[in-house]
């Protein structure tokens, strides 16, 4: 490709992770439905607009304009938790909930990140050191509040700040009932060329992505849901296949009691398809109780990737590149691909189009955020297979009708007591 050609598609391809204020993600459609009552299912000490998300870092310590941590390099991994405002300044916690109710895309809710709380370095050979203590025990104090059992922890893309990942995550965790939510942190710049430099780089945070993961079996969450965005998929990618090599001689059940990974999620994920299913996939299912892929055919910044490397995508997947061999990787009951091309509403929330669906769409967040939460196979959650016997699944136009009625049906006291029975 002809270098004048060559940079106007880097420059496209780069803007898919563009970052912006800090803000809160729109309220996922299923949460927004009338007819469920999720207020009444926070205790009182959490009806709050504080929300804590705890954090490992690999990012420099900052304070300033731009946030608490910046785009350097910080030497080691730092855990602590961020202190997150859900809303405005000065909302209420009824006002918080009301707010929900007509959240959407095009005016997004402010939150900030008010204070950061450092625990500690962490070990660099991963000795459960002071640092490490210190942390499980703040996760645990926050478990023992909530009736979210769960722990949720992602890896980002690039071209975000800390503050911003902080509170996105924030209002995911306050839609689960305050999960405890754990962040992995990596620098990356502001700039669109960073794509170039930045995800390369980051493959250095690997065995620190490792050992996270390792952390995070030591705390007493039932179960913990692991997800990646964009180019943070196959670093979270290879460090299960690194946490997977520890213990070679452990089958999937002794694996699932020793760590007790639930759903092991890919978004719009910038992985080569063919290394994940040659060499991702498998390690992953061990680990795993599921592993979901979600992936749109009309991501521009996952196209243009394609174009780049040459090799289709994990999140823009081309089946025809893979061999027989590699398919047979992909064939596995707990393995499943959601199609989400088609799901009506908005695919970006800043950014390049159609890269930002999984926060961005309503209807597609409450699936993500069902993942997030309980381990549940997708014909129990109301996707469609399509086609039928595949691994491959969609989000149909009566999804969200027909999880609030299953919600219902297992959770009768969710149901709204101003609507009649």
């Amino acid at each position: 490709m002809k270098a004048t050609r060559l940079f106007p598609l880097i420059a496209l391809i780069v803007a898919g992770c563009a970052s912006i204020e800090p803000h809160l993600t729109p309220t996922p459609a299923v949460f927004k439905d009338p007819r469920l009552d999720f207020e009444s299912r926070f205790p009182d000490e959490l009806r709050t607009t504080r929300q804590p998300v705890f954090y490992a870092t690999t990012r420099a310590r900052v304070d300033d304009a731009d946030g608490h941590y910046g785009n350097a390099d910080g030497g080691g991994v730092t855990l602590g938790v961020a202190h997150i405002r859900l809303g405005a300044p000065g909302m209420t916690w009824d006002e918080l909930l009301a707010s929900h109710r007509t959240s959407s895309v095009e005016h997004p809710r402010p939150g900030a990140v008010e204070s950061v709380e450092e625990l500690g370095r962490a070990s660099a050979d991963g000795a459960f050191g002071e640092a490490e203590q210190r942390f499980v025990a703040a996760i645990d104090a926050h478990l023992a509040k909530t009736r979210n059992a769960s722990l949720m922890l992602y890896v980002h893309g690039y071209r975000v700040a800390f503050d911003e990942v902080a509170v996105q995550m924030g209002s995911f965790s306050h839609y689960l009932l305050q999960a405890a939510t754990v962040t992995f942190q990596w620098p990356t710049g502001a700039n669109f060329w960073n794509y170039l430099t930045d995800c390369p780089r980051a493959e250095r945070y690997i065995p620190d992505i490792e050992r996270l993961l390792a952390l995070a079996s030591r705390t007493q969450a039932k179960f913990i849901n692991v997800m990646a965005y964009s180019c943070g998929s196959p670093l979270l990618a290879s460090a299960l296949a690194r946490l997977r090599a520890r213990d070679p001689q452990l089958g999937h059940e002794e694996l699932q009691r020793k760590y007790r990974v639930g759903n092991t999620i890919f978004v719009a994920s910038d992985v080569d398809l063919k290394t994940f299913a040659r060499e991702y996939v498998t390690p992953a299912l061990d680990l795993s109780k599921q592993v979901v892929i979600y992936f749109s055919q009309i991501d521009r910044a996952l196209g243009f990737s394609t174009l780049l490397a040459g090799a289709s995508r994990l999140g823009k997947p081309d089946i025809s590149d893979l061999t027989v061999e590699e398919i047979r990787h992909l064939d596995n009951p707990r393995f499943e691909a959601v199609d989400v091309t088609a799901v009506r509403g908005a695919h970006e929330m800043g950014g390049m189009k159609g890269h930002g669906y999984w926060y961005a769409n309503e209807v597609i967040s409450s699936d993500v955020a069902l993942s997030l939460r309980y381990p549940i196979p997708p014909a129990k959650r109301c996707l469609e297979n399509d086609p039928p016997g595949s691994r491959v699944w969609r989000i149909n136009e009566g999804y969200v009708d027909c999880v609030v009625e299953r919600l219902l049906a297992t959770f009768p006291e969710l149901r709204s007591q101003t609507l009649p029975r």
